[in-house]
C-alpha cells in the first residue's frame, strides 16, 4: 500500500510540473533548479576530477570546493578551490617549448562557465573562462597562468545520465518513464530544463 501511494504522489508531481510545447506540438516538462540547489548538488559531488591530459598540461586536477555559484545569460559563475598533483606545464618561449614541473598546487579561483546545449546530440557543454589567477606559495608563479589557461577556453561535455528513467510501480507492474532533455538554459539565477517524457527506456 505504501509503495502504491509513493507511485501515486510521484505521478501527481509529474502531472503538476509546468509544461511547454515545442515546434512539433509535443508537451515538455519544465524543471527549474535555483542556483542554490545547483550549488548544493555540486558540493555533494565533490571532489571532482577534471580531465586535463593535453599537450599544455599533464597531471591530476581536482575541484576541491565550491563556495559560490550564480547563473545568468547561460553563464554559470563559480568560485572555489582547485588542486593539482604531478603537474607538468608546457609553455612556449621565443618559439621554443619549455616544460615546467610544477608539482603540487592549491588555487582559489573564480570562473565563468559558458553553457551550450546541443539539441541534436542532446548534450550540455561548458566552456570555462578563469577570471583571475591566485598566487600559490611555494610554487612557480609563472606556471600558474599557463596552468589555468590550459584548462580554460576548452569545451567539456557534461554527463546528463543523472536524468535517469523514472520507474513507476503500480501494483506488480513497473512503468518506465524516460526523461529526455530537449533544452537547457541558464536564466534568472536558475537552470531551466525542458524535458520530453517518454514511456519506455531511454533511447
Amino acid at each position: 500500500m505504501r509503495n502504491r501511494l509513493r507511485s501515486f504522489w510521484l505521478l501527481c508531481g509529474l502531472l503538476l510540473c509546468p509544461f511547454s510545447a515545442d515546434a512539433d506540438g509535443q508537451r515538455n516538462i519544465v524543471l527549474t533548479l535555483p542556483a542554490e540547489t545547483v550549488l548544493a548538488s555540486l558540493q555533494k559531488a565533490l571532489p571532482l576530477d577534471i580531465p586535463s591530459q593535453s599537450r599544455q598540461l599533464q597531471g591530476d586536477i581536482t575541484v576541491e570546493s565550491v563556495d559560490r555559484l550564480s547563473i545568468r545569460n547561460n553563464v554559470i559563475s563559480v568560485r572555489g578551490t582547485l588542486s593539482g598533483k604531478n603537474l607538468l606545464v608546457t609553455t612556449n618561449l621565443a618559439g621554443q617549448d619549455l616544460q615546467l614541473r610544477v608539482g603540487e598546487v592549491r588555487l582559489p579561483v573564480a570562473c565563468d562557465l559558458q553553457t551550450r546545449f546541443d539539441p541534436v546530440k542532446r548534450k550540455l557543454f561548458v566552456t570555462p573562462q578563469f577570471k583571475e589567477t591566485a598566487q600559490s606559495p611555494g610554487n612557480t608563479q609563472d606556471a600558474l597562468p599557463s596552468l589555468l589557461g590550459s584548462l580554460g577556453g576548452r569545451e567539456y561535455a557534461v554527463d546528463l545520465d543523472a536524468l535517469e528513467t523514472i520507474n513507476l510501480k503500480v501494483g506488480p507492474r513497473s512503468i518506465p518513464i524516460a526523461m529526455e532533455p530537449v533544452g537547457i538554459a541558464g536564466v534568472d539565477n536558475a537552470l531551466v530544463f525542458q524535458m520530453l517524457p517518454r514511456v519506455g527506456p531511454r533511447r
